[in-house]
């Protein structure tokens, strides 16, 4: 089976998806490669904290401002 999320085949999400439930519950990190999202990093290539993500965001707008 693939390392990482990103790697999963169809037929790996559909033969794991209750291992894949876990995987991705709750959401804190997003892959910057694929969009896919997971509660670790390494579950993910090029995972970043959804939290970071956020605080990025609204530095950005609050400098639109």
């Amino acid at each position: 089976m693939a390392k990482t999320l990103c790697d999963w085949s169809k037929k790996d999400i559909e033969k794991h998806a209750l291992k894949l439930l876990r995987i991705v519950t709750p959401q804190n990190y997003l892959c910057l490669k694929c969009a896919r999202t997971a509660c670790d990093r390494h579950h993910l290539c090029r995972g970043v904290s959804l939290e970071v993500l956020q605080e990025d965001a609204d530095k950005e707008a609050a400098e639109m401002r």
